[in-house]
């Protein structure tokens, strides 16, 4: 059994993940087939549980000391820790060889360059979203956070947040060359034809948090699922369908 480790607790469904990065997992995981438990621990949870467990950090902190971070997971078929959301999926390519690959031979660098170019352009979101947090993290996430990050701060001016999306909505267009230069680039979203690869399933874990948060009727998610050229809502639509299997 594969056991993934995220934050919380929130109101969040426990088959998407409360953090972007481990939805990157759960989707995998979901897209692949296999398995899993998820077990919801606190930001100050994070150091203590990973190292309990064996499961690497993912970094280090300004003064060299090791930084642990979400996701890592746990499998136990293969009494196996292993941590930072790029390196599970190769991990789950590799021990589970029977299920669809998320990351083909040839194709890392490419996936690795496309995710750090998506997540480049996602600082001004933070703008818009943190205030929204309140609505469905618990007093003790929210807590944890505070401790960490510090307070919240206080929504923007509607003028402001119109700001905020028309620029998101300007940045994220300009994927639109990267999906043009890829002669496999099909009109299900998917950077690399008709199946996803792990960029797909990491874009995807960004963009959901706005289906998640504002909800599916929302003008913002109407605006968001317009993103380069309309793939953005339907990379998000295809994803989804890709439901948990039974424990």
């Amino acid at each position: 059994m594969i056991t993934v480790y995220d934050l919380g607790p929130s109101k969040i469904p426990e088959s998407l993940g409360a953090s972007p990065h481990v939805r990157k997992v759960i989707f995998t995981l979901n897209y692949k087939k296999l398995p899993f438990m998820v077990t919801i621990i606190t930001m100050d949870d994070i150091e203590n549980t990973a190292k309990s467990i064996g499961a690497p950090p993912t970094s280090k902190k300004a003064d060299g000391s090791p930084k642990y971070t979400v996701p890592f997971i746990y499998d136990s078929c293969a009494a196996k820790c292993v941590s930072d959301s790029f390196l599970i999926a190769r991990y789950l390519d590799e021990a589970y060889p029977d299920t669809p690959k998320v990351i083909p031979t040839g194709t890392e660098i490419l996936q690795a360059v496309f995710i750090d170019t998506v997540e480049k352009k996602l600082p001004p979101i933070s703008a818009v979203y943190l205030p929204k947090i309140i609505e469905f993290s618990s007093q003790e996430a929210l807590e944890g956070r505070a401790k960490k990050y510090g307070p919240i701060p206080p929504p923007l001016s509607a003028e402001k947040q119109a700001e905020v999306w028309k620029k998101l909505k300007e940045d994220y267009d300009g994927l639109n060359d990267a999906y043009d230069m890829s002669a496999d680039s099909g009109a299900q979203g998917f950077l690399m034809g008709d199946n996803p690869v792990f960029a797909d399933l990491a874009f995807a874990a960004w963009i959901t948090m706005v289906k998640l948060t504002w909800g599916d009727d929302s003008v913002e998610w109407e605006g968001v699922s317009g993103w380069v050229r309309g793939r953005a809502g339907r990379l998000v639509e295809n994803v989804l369908r890709f439901e948990r299997a039974s424990v």
